[in-house]
């Protein structure tokens, strides 16, 4: 597969200016940048999902020139495409997950023969080395074989793929799995497939990539065999000028201080994997929370948006009780939270204007009114103050992950709450995006913000914590301080109970 000369321009910006990239056969192509850089429009292009500027050379897959724009051709040539949103749906079976817009088999009176149907959709588990009964619902199944069950979805007719994307497909795996499904993908390439692979773990690309093509502003910056191309090049070539320090002096230093006022305590609370859970968040403070998958991390903003029930114990937020905790019980109180998943921290087919105004609408109204040339002056400061690569007018859904994650992050810091709960906020975001978010954070907890940063990257924890809470067992196990902020130490306290049990 080959695109050459690439170019798309959205309004007044130019995503792709004449790129180049192509994967070979057997290989796999990793393509990297900044958030921005121009990644999410290639592939949009290659699916078929964006046409191209007039000016842009030839699509070929095997020789053979493919129309852009055209989905179905692109499908038809063997390029299949997985995201890192899967596309599964959690109530129904790997069985009609791998059917979702296919036929199924049918005989008399076109009732679908399910025999049949099962054994097809175990050939295709096989295929990514999956052993499992189809009637089991994706809801059950654990974030490797949720991957894997897209990769399934994707081969089943093996013999017509030619090229499979896989965008960020380990940004919510932990790190034991990602060994799981790099064998995944040199069992693909064995077959002779191609991968072009998309992520920001530096790491990632070195262990598993032939080649690399780096995009900085639309354009390729550096592409050759892995080989040439070491962490500190790579990193120098996805943020251009501002190569350096991936975080930067001011979000490391300006949260050491705090304050002494509580604006969250969790008093003995039960609720998912949490089992009384004790802790305070204080004005003006970043707290880090860390721990492995299953530990209850991820259940803290879950309780306070309401996904997750409490058992036991009391949610305190600024002196108050709050039973059943949810965001609209919350906002009086001059708290937020911004969840993980990435579809619940904008609406797309929204504006970036329309999605950094949506939480708090009342400074732009008279009356019933909306005063819409103030609220364009507001998001067009707030684009420019937060760096977001995007026109105000510009749908949220066309921007790069990174710059939907500062327009998320904005949304909120616009408001300028009390206490902000930030779930996973730099998953699947570039070193300069990541950068970028945290030094916006750091500087709002410097003015007095209370932040709590539920985190699985230890290095956003290292860098701009004052203090660093790791639970086991669904307890606050230890809290780190001082220089025990480090990622080793963070790890060792992480895994520290698997150890004792070991020994």
């Amino acid at each position: 597969m080959s695109v050459a000369g690439v170019s798309k321009t959205f309004v007044s910006t130019r995503a792709l200016d004449r790129v180049d990239f192509d994967v070979r056969a057997g290989e796999v192509h990793a393509l990297i940048g900044h958030n921005g850089s121009g990644k999410s429009t290639l592939v949009k292009v290659l699916a078929g999902f964006h046409k191209p500027d007039a000016d842009s050379g030839a699509f070929k897959v095997e020789g053979k020139e493919i129309p852009y724009g055209d989905p179905e051709a692109v499908h038809r040539a063997g390029l299949r495409f997985i995201h890192q949103e899967l596309g599964l749906l959690d109530e129904l079976s790997l069985l009609e997950n791998l059917r979702l817009g296919d036929r199924y088999l049918t005989g008399r009176g076109w009732r679908v023969r399910w025999g049949a149907e099962r054994r097809r959709a175990a050939a295709a588990l096989a295929i990514v080395g999956l052993d499992l009964d189809p009637d089991v619902k994706v809801a059950d199944l654990t974030p490797i074989e949720r991957t894997q069950v897209a990769v399934a979805r994707a081969m089943q007719d093996e013999k017509a793929v030619r090229l499979v994307l896989l965008d960020e497909p380990t940004a919510t795996l932990p790190s034991s799995e990602v060994t799981k499904l790099f064998e995944l993908i040199r069992r693909m390439t064995a077959r002779g497939v191609g991968i072009a692979y998309i992520s920001h773990r530096l790491e990632e690309i070195e262990e598993i990539a032939d080649r690399v093509t780096v995009l900085r502003e639309g354009r390729v910056v550096g592409t050759g065999p892995r080989a040439e191309f070491d962490n500190a090049r790579l990193v120098s070539l996805i943020v251009g000028s501002h190569a350096g320090e991936a975080v930067p002096a001011t979000a490391r230093e300006a949260t050491r201080i705090h304050g002494e006022g509580s604006l969250l305590d969790f008093q003995g609370v039960t609720a998912g994997e949490l089992r009384a859970a004790d802790f305070v968040i204080r004005t003006g403070e970043i707290v880090g929370v860390a721990g492995l998958a299953g530990s209850g991390v991820h259940d803290i903003p879950g309780v306070l948006l309401g996904r997750v029930p409490v058992e036991s114990g009391h949610v305190v937020v600024a002196g108050r009780v709050i039973d059943d905790p949810d965001p609209a019980k919350l906002r009086p109180l001059g708290a937020a939270v911004l969840p993980s998943p990435r579809h619940l921290k904008g609406i797309p087919e929204l504006s970036i204007r329309e999605n950094v105004t949506l939480a708090d609408l009342r400074p732009l109204t008279r009356g019933w009114s909306l005063d819409l040339r103030r609220e364009r002056r507001e998001a067009a400061d707030i684009v420019k103050r937060f760096d977001v690569k995007g026109q105000p007018e510009q749908k949220l859904a066309e921007l790069s992950g990174g710059n939907q994650q500062k327009v998320a992050v904005a949304k909120w810091l616009r408001i300028e709450p009390d206490l902000l709960v930030l779930d996973e906020p730099t998953q699947g975001v570039d070193v300069g995006a990541k950068a970028e978010i945290l030094d916006l954070v750091a500087t709002a907890a410097a003015d007095g913000l209370a932040v709590v940063l539920c985190s699985s990257d230890l290095d956003d924890l290292e860098a701009v914590c004052s203090r660093v809470l790791v639970i086991r067992g669904g307890r606050v196990a230890t809290e780190l301080t001082g220089e025990r902020i480090n990622r080793k130490t963070i790890t060792e306290e992480c895994y520290r109970s698997e150890k004792a049990r070991v020994s």
